[in-house]
């Protein structure tokens, strides 16, 4: 990789940029730089003169609106148009996807410290955003991370629910289910649970009754 540290003065916008940022994603964005720092360079190519960003003009318009000065970008041999636009694809290409249960795992025992709002995540579901995944997936009795948070604590209700056992012979089955049903089912290990009508665990103890009549 060629990596250089250059003027922000002589780096420039994409013209053909297809990307597109809406206004309050673009205060994220900032507010991320401003918390983080500049972690990784742009993806660049050297041309008239200066350098034409492929890959990271929204970052660079954050950085310009921030007053930063200088930058480091990693400047890639891009020779004809077919090329720029394959690194363009490459850097904003995303292969990977979070576990959500994994993600509520990880964030959560740091849930003070972390800005949900602030973050967008690759989710197998791209209309839920990263707070509704910890609503999700938080705290219940199959996840002993949970363990000793009483606002999540609902055994009462857990007590009084009627439980119907629903059996699974493979992932395929349970994804069919979830989509019949319309949302993912919590679990642990080989072990789903869910409420019908659909409840976050944050919906618990507030104003829910049961009734022992069949």
């Amino acid at each position: 990789m060629n990596i250089q540290k250059v003027p922000i003065s002589e780096v420039n916008l994409w013209d053909k940029n297809p990307r597109n940022i809406k206004t309050k994603d673009f205060e994220r964005l900032k507010k991320q730089i401003k918390d983080l720092g500049v972690y990784k360079p742009m993806i660049a190519v050297k041309e008239n003169g200066g350098y034409t960003v492929l890959g990271g003009n929204m970052r660079l318009r954050a950085l310009k609106e921030l007053g930063i000065n200088e930058v480091e970008i990693s400047v890639v041999n891009a020779k004809t148009e077919a090329q720029k636009i394959k690194f363009a694809l490459s850097d904003n290409d995303r292969a990977g996807e979070y576990d959500e249960q994994m993600l509520a795992e990880l964030v959560y025992p740091h849930i003070e410290e972390i800005n949900l709002e602030d973050y967008k995540v690759d989710l197998a579901e791209p209309w839920i955003d990263l707070k509704q995944v910890i609503n999700r997936y938080g705290p219940g009795e199959e996840s002993g991370i949970w363990n000793g948070m009483p606002e999540f604590e609902s055994k009462n209700i857990q007590e009084n629910a009627y439980i119907c056992i629903v059996r699974f012979l493979n992932k395929n089955d349970i994804k069919d289910f979830e989509k019949k049903i319309g949302y993912k089912l919590q679990h642990k290990g080989k072990t789903y649970s869910t409420w019908y009508p659909y409840r976050n665990f944050n919906q618990l103890g507030k104003g829910l009754e049961f009734s022992d009549e069949s």
